[in-house]
């Protein structure tokens, strides 16, 4: 009977030393990476991220994304749920083709589509050919000249 009341707590054991090992020790170790200078124990380096000309910026970006990522996530998940429901034939299909993208590791699609976004990614050889310019680099007025 002791057995079966530790089952879940085995089962759930290697994922918990994964995820220790994998995220809470990496993350122990940034914290007190962010800390350190070569004089010792420092707030350097958090000076100079606050000191960045593109950092409030960035934390701008970062929560205007949140603000407007969360909430769509979270009707669009309502939405898939509310449809799913509804269906009386091909569910397991859809629910199948829906978690699809869940094994996709978000490495693997981010170098995807790092590869064909890019200024010489695969768009961009693609639709050189059809610009008026020819220039392989969208918007040169943005491009950073040397002085």
């Amino acid at each position: 009977m002791r057995h079966l009341r530790l089952a879940p707590y085995l089962l759930i054991a290697p994922s918990l030393a994964f995820l220790f090992l994998l995220f809470f020790v990496p993350l122990i170790q940034t914290i007190a990476l962010a800390f350190q200078s070569d004089a010792g124990p420092s707030l350097g380096k958090f000076d100079q991220m606050l000191g960045d000309l593109d950092f409030i910026t960035a934390v701008k970006n970062t929560f205007g994304l949140a603000v407007v990522v969360v909430p769509l996530q979270f009707a669009l998940a309502l939405g898939m749920a509310m449809m799913l429901r509804k269906l009386r034939s091909g569910r397991d299909l859809v629910m199948w083709i829906w978690t699809i993208p869940l094994g996709i590791s978000d490495l693997a699609a981010g170098l995807v589509w790092l590869s064909i976004l890019t200024e010489r990614g695969y768009l961009n050889t693609v639709l050189t050919p059809c610009s008026r310019t020819g220039s392989s680099n969208p918007s040169p007025s943005r491009r950073v000249t040397q002085t």
